[in-house]
C-alpha cells in the first residue's frame, strides 16, 4: 500500500532535484523518495527498525 506525502523544498532545491532528474531520466518525486530513503538508511532507521521486526517475529 503506498502512502503520499507532501513536502515543501526552497526554489534551490526544487530547482536542483529537477536539474538532477533530468540528468537521471526519473521523476522528480521518484528521486526526492530515493533521497529520502538512503538518509534513513544512512541514520540506521530502517536497519534499527528491521532488526525490531526480526527480534519480535
Amino acid at each position: 500500500m503506498s502512502i503520499q506525502i507532501r513536502i515543501t523544498v526552497s526554489k534551490e532545491i526544487n530547482d536542483l532535484l529537477e536539474r538532477v532528474s533530468k540528468k537521471l531520466g526519473k521523476k522528480k518525486s521518484m528521486l526526492a523518495r530515493e533521497l529520502m530513503e538512503q538518509k534513513m538508511y544512512d541514520l540506521e532507521l530502517i536497519q534499527k527498525e528491521l532488526k525490531d521486526l526480526d527480534e519480535k517475529g
